[in-house]
């Protein structure tokens, strides 16, 4: 994986728990046929649910109260085990991790069945949903909000409502976004996450590291800042060009070299920021698109074979 975009540190205490709800829904499967290689990897969506009302909420509050939920939709690969412990081990754990505000989490055993292990974390979070274990009638609720899937919203599964994952040649490519907001927060943190980039034949995340050729953060951080010039004009309205300078360089939000990316199915590479990172909210979540001929003496030639 590239990166998670940072999350807001979370810490909570633990609440005696009046009503915790889990629902398991199976989504929705597909076995991709445009390769022999691709049709190994029969993809099912699963959606996992835990909510908490305190008995102290309901009472306080009547039949409109607020719980606490947490939600997490992902896919598993039921042929390929090692892809699941993986995704598991390098990508969601790390998520829950950064969530319960926690160092780290205890490792995922061999054997052991990933959607209890992500079961169990939800209701870690929604147990959490209170800064002050001790003080019942200063509750907190939280709403945690987590997909695991592909990244081309045009290409979604209608029963599961998420993009189904991408392959080009042995990469295997997903997107992770989540967001943990609680109650009575005046700006809440916007989504946190990103891209990943599985290499199938060698069971391994590519990172930043195997993307790039030695000697070429400084060439490759250029390109992106001509590609975010563009992007300036034409998401966010930006004609003037002094204007635009001053907000590259600005100390705020200086732009920098995003080590974020992904394949872009129409031949090249899409390098992601999060909110706040080079802009204000209303900025959102930049993408920046660069091209591959661009990319020819930067990018690993290994990697730029398989992009379209």
């Amino acid at each position: 994986m590239s990166r998670f975009f940072p999350v807001l540190p979370y810490h909570a205490g633990l609440l005696a728990l009046a009503a915790l709800s889990v629902v398991l829904l199976s989504g929705t499967a597909r076995a991709d046929t445009d390769t022999d290689t691709d049709a190994e990897f029969v993809t099912e969506f699963r959606t996992l649910h835990a909510g908490l009302c305190p008995e102290e909420r309901a009472n306080a509050v009547g039949p409109n109260y607020t719980c606490s939920t947490a939600k997490i939709l992902y896919i598993q690969m039921p042929k390929k085990p090692w892809l699941d412990h993986l995704v598991a081990k390098s990508v969601i754990l790390p998520m829950f991790s950064e969530a319960l505000g926690k160092k780290q989490l205890p490792p995922l055993a061999p054997g052991k069945d990933v959607k209890a292990r992500y079961l169990e974390l939800l209701k870690d979070l929604v147990r959490s949903s209170s800064d002050n274990a001790h003080d019942k009638k200063d509750l907190s609720m939280i709403d945690f909000s987590a997909s695991l899937a592909g990244c081309d919203e045009n290409n979604r599964s209608q029963e599961a409502d998420s993009p189904w994952p991408e392959h080009f040649g042995p990469l295997l490519q997903l997107c992770l976004s989540y967001t943990l907001s609680r109650e009575g927060e005046a700006h809440p943190p916007g989504p946190s996450g990103g891209s990943i980039v599985i290499d199938t034949g060698k069971h391994k995340i590519l990172t930043f590291g195997d993307l790039i050729l030695p000697g070429q953060e400084k060439a490759l951080e250029t390109l992106q800042r001509k590609a975010f010039r563009a992007y300036l004009k034409a998401q966010d309205g930006m004609t003037d060009a002094a204007a635009i300078e001053e907000h590259l360089t600005a100390p705020t939000f200086a732009f920098h070299l995003s080590k974020n990316w992904r394949i872009a199915k129409d031949g090249g590479l899409i390098f992601g920021y999060a909110m706040y990172e080079i802009g204000p909210r209303t900025l959102g979540t930049p993408e920046i698109f660069i091209a591959k001929h661009e990319l020819q003496g930067i990018v690993q030639p290994g990697i730029l074979a398989h992009i379209p």
